[in-house]
């Protein structure tokens, strides 16, 4: 998790926001990467989250 530098999350209901932030300080309690969100543009059946990470080798 420390070699994460970039990530993309993907919410299905921006109400989850807030929630989605109280568990990014969980996983990244200190020295977080860089964050980038987004609403999805369409509703696909079950999908609540979608995240895409960039880490250094």
């Amino acid at each position: 998790m420390d070699k994460i530098v970039s990530v993309t999350v993907v919410l299905a209901d921006e109400d989850d926001f807030a929630g989605m932030s109280e568990e990014w300080l969980k996983w990244f309690p200190t020295n977080p990467p860089a964050r980038q969100g987004a609403k999805l543009p369409a509703r696909i059946p079950g999908l609540k989250v979608s995240i895409a990470a960039i880490a250094e080798a």
